[in-house]
């Protein structure tokens, strides 16, 4: 984890450097492309008596028209439980809508659908399961420089074990505009 540590605060001080040269006449509400990388935490709730607690990264692509946005995910987490390490793997696509504003920040939710992965491999059933996430969250362009933040929650959805499992996500990271 201490490497992961590192790599994200220096992804994020990039970031920050370039964010502060900013790019003139960029508008980010006319950029139909997007791309997002960040930190997540999953609250995994493994089984009705059993949460994991798992860290790791995000990443996302969306293509906008106007509102509309079709959207690719993928998380990966990471933590343990009982001595042993644990892994939340989730990929999927979807749609976004967003809100268009003149201000330097955009509100929006999503709905995505895919795959999902998890360890350890218990006896109560598969490894892999649909997995879905419903949520939103907020992007932050300041200056309307195509380099802003992104921070979102989720609810994370599984079918794992023969139990649905509901499960709470926050993220935080950089989202790269890109296009127009």
């Amino acid at each position: 984890m201490g490497r992961f540590g590192f790599v994200a605060a220096a992804a994020l001080m990039c970031a920050s450097g370039l964010m502060a040269q900013g790019v003139q006449g960029v508008r980010p509400d006319a950029t139909p492309l997007q791309v997002g990388v960040g930190f997540t935490f999953v609250s995994f709730n493994e089984t009705p008596s059993t949460t994991l607690n798992n860290a790791g990264v995000n990443g996302s692509v969306v293509y906008y028209h106007d509102y509309l946005g079709v959207e690719a995910q993928v998380s990966d987490a990471f933590g343990s439980q009982n001595g042993k390490n644990s892994q939340v793997l989730f990929g999927g696509a979807g749609v976004r809508l967003r809100w268009q504003r003149p201000r330097s920040f955009q509100p929006w939710f999503h709905a995505v659908a895919g795959y999902t992965y998890a360890t350890p491999k218990l006896s109560f059933g598969s490894d892999s399961a649909v997995g879905y996430k419903v949520g939103g969250g907020i992007d932050f362009n300041p200056r309307h420089s195509r380099i802003g933040y992104r921070i979102s929650a989720d609810m994370f959805g599984t079918n794992f074990f023969k139990t649905y499992q509901l499960s709470p996500e926050v993220s935080a990271g950089i989202v790269l505009s890109l296009g127009k």
